[in-house]
């Protein structure tokens, strides 16, 4: 094969293989950006459940004074509440009825003036420990939602974490095209340095005649090829290997050589 021809051949293949390397990387780019933009969805996930759990804390505390004042009327209607028992009936004495009037008039006004009594006692302790009870109740809703933060946070480290290993996967998806690539790469760098050396004859180069193509000299001698034989009086061999060392093609030499050998009589 001349070497023009492997030169073109060589270039060629440099040129695909520098194809293949540009698609491999551009599946490798791809679907890196696939593995970033998924973990981006899910980081902007995690955040907005913090942002609104952060929100739901806040909101705890909003028209605070009104909270207490309802606070405290729930407190104090438990406290108004009796306290039941199964032991209540057997505890709890019924007053004998009376026939006299200002006995009944007696007990309905001092019955009156204990359930004030209860009621104004439940009022005062309602709104005293109405502050305490919903202050806790906020704070034990503001930890709940702190531990839910935490939750989120481990669960965004595990999600970098996995993110780490689907972009060493990604650095994978070209694997084919770079296998490729360095085939005809290395394809290329073989046909351009035998193309600069020279080293390849053409397949048939031996005419019918004997004659050979593209030789600098005479390939036969007395109507007899030099293929294979020697010439008596040779000043050195002219044969090794069964091939010519007189005539060979100019890609048999180096740039700007000549045969080496020469055959004449003495």
């Amino acid at each position: 094969m001349d070497p023009l021809t492997l030169a073109l051949l060589g270039g060629g293949s440099t040129l695909i293989g520098g194809w293949l390397n540009g698609s491999a990387q551009d599946k490798v780019n791809a679907a890196r950006g696939e593995v970033l933009q998924a973990e981006r969805g899910r980081q902007e996930g995690f955040d907005a459940e913090t942002a609104a759990i952060n929100d739901q804390s806040l909101k705890r505390f909003f028209n605070f004074g009104d909270q207490q004042d309802a606070r405290a009327h729930q407190l104090s209607d438990y406290f108004k509440t009796p306290v039941t028992t199964p032991n209540t009936p057997y505890t709890i004495a019924a007053l004998p009825p009376s026939t006299s009037d200002l006995t009944n008039r007696e007990i309905a006004a001092k019955s009156d003036l204990a359930k004030m009594f209860v009621n104004n006692q439940a009022e005062k302790l309602g709104a005293l420990r109405s502050f305490g009870d919903l202050f806790g109740g906020i704070q034990r809703g503001v930890a709940q939602d702190g531990t839910a933060i935490g939750q989120i946070g481990g669960f965004k480290k595990g999600s970098n974490a996995v993110t780490q290993l689907e972009l060493d996967n990604a650095n994978r998806a070209g694997n084919a095209e770079k296998m490729w690539a360095d085939i005809a790469t290395g394809l290329g760098k073989v046909g351009m340095t035998a193309a600069l050396a020279g080293r390849f004859m053409p397949d048939e180069i031996i005419n019918p005649d004997g004659s050979i193509e593209g030789a600098l000299g005479p390939t036969s001698v007395g109507g007899k090829p030099l293929v294979g034989l020697s010439v008596d009086g040779a000043v050195g061999p002219t044969s090794t290997a069964g091939r010519p060392l007189i005539g060979l093609p100019a890609s048999r030499f180096g740039a700007n050589a000549s045969p080496f050998l020469s055959y004449g009589r003495a």
